[in-house]
């Protein structure tokens, strides 16, 4: 009886990981009264380079900015913006990373993650660039 607790659980536990890995990442959407403007691109790189500086990726057909690393001011960390179009839709994804100190050797990057927060920001900022006159 204990064995066959045992499978099932590991059985539920299996099914559990297995969905979590197959569930993509949803980048934020860049809320537009319409479609995106013919322009979107030059006016999302302006915006972008006055803001962060330099850009490391730029291409127009597909639109597809992305900064470089930037550093942040909360903990010693680095933050990437990247702004893409997926068909009728523009989107934002913010990629966040901190050192890490350890004991006895020298600070390393942590895993890169999602920034949710700052996307949603990025994500109304970008809206009112893209909607103002």
């Amino acid at each position: 009886m204990v064995v066959g607790d045992l499978r099932r659980r590991a059985a539920v536990l299996v099914a559990l990981a297995a969905a979590g890995c197959a569930v993509p990442y949803r980048a934020c959407p860049v809320e537009l009264p319409g479609p995106v403007p013919a322009d979107a691109f030059a006016r999302c790189r302006q915006a972008l380079l006055a803001r962060y500086g330099e850009l490391a990726f730029a291409e127009p057909d597909p639109l597809r900015l992305q900064t470089d690393w930037v550093e942040v001011d909360e903990l010693p960390g680095e933050r990437r913006i990247s702004v893409y179009a997926d068909g009728a839709e523009l989107s934002v994804v913010v990629e966040a990373r901190w050192l890490r100190e350890r004991w006895f050797d020298t600070p390393e990057w942590s895993e890169v993650r999602a920034d949710p927060a700052t996307e949603r920001q990025l994500a109304r900022w970008l809206g009112e660039v893209l909607t103002s006159p």
